[in-house]
């Protein structure tokens, strides 16, 4: 990965499956990544893409996501996770997504990327569900 996002008040937007919305609140481990992720989150470009256009390019390939939240730039580096542009090609199972991008969190150890996602789930909180 090598092109770095630096506009801070860029949205990355992070989808959720309905089976992590906990009394209408993502659960926190949607805001860091998981063991098959490979230390990075898979967000989309709000400088890109809308949030409503994120949501149905996920859900076009049988994804399911009952919400999207999103999380600045500038708050993923609070957090000393850069993000990277990584648009994806399209493949059998999945449509061409120029929006993708990747928080890195490899520097970090589990532990350490629970309570970021702990931290990011607040702020994504407070800035409201944007799509649906």
């Amino acid at each position: 990965m090598s092109d770095q996002i630096h506009d801070s008040d860029e949205v990355l937007f992070r989808q959720v499956h309905p089976d992590f919305i906990q009394n209408g609140e993502p659960v926190s481990h949607r805001f860091y990544p998981q063991s098959n992720d490979d230390g990075k989150l898979s967000v989309d470009r709000g400088g890109i893409t809308t949030a409503e256009h994120s949501h149905l390019l996920y859900t076009s390939s049988g994804k399911q996501s009952q919400a999207v939240f999103g999380v600045s730039v500038g708050e993923f580096a609070s957090e000393t996770v850069p993000v990277y542009a990584a648009p994806t090609e399209e493949t059998e199972d999945h449509p061409a997504n120029d929006a993708h991008a990747l928080a890195d969190y490899t520097n970090h150890g589990t532990s350490q990327q629970r309570k970021i996602g702990k931290r990011l789930k607040r702020q994504a909180l407070a800035r409201g569900q944007l799509h649906p």
